[in-house]
């Protein structure tokens, strides 16, 4: 399984019960594929926290109806997914 069906497929899990329209929702993932692709290209000093602090403040514009935790959740997801992969 490729690392980016699986940040897909957790992705998905996090906000099964979000009630996003399927529009927000698919957005939702683009936007945090894209930030987990670009942020270890920039080689930057700490790529875990800046891609976690770029997903929280793209999704607190994006989805402004999603809950707090649940972006938090997201974010989290994602920095994860920068520093130590996904299996």
């Amino acid at each position: 399984m490729s690392a980016l069906h699986t940040l897909d497929v957790r992705l998905y899990e996090v906000l099964a019960g979000a009630r996003l329209p399927a529009a927000e929702r698919d957005q939702v993932i683009d936007l945090c594929e894209y930030v987990v692709g670009l942020v270890p290209e920039l080689d930057l000093p700490h790529p875990g926290r800046t891609t976690r602090s770029a997903v929280h403040l793209l999704l607190d514009d994006l989805a402004t109806s999603l809950d707090v935790r649940v972006r938090s959740d997201l974010a989290r997801l994602c920095e994860v997914a920068v520093v130590r992969g996904l299996d």
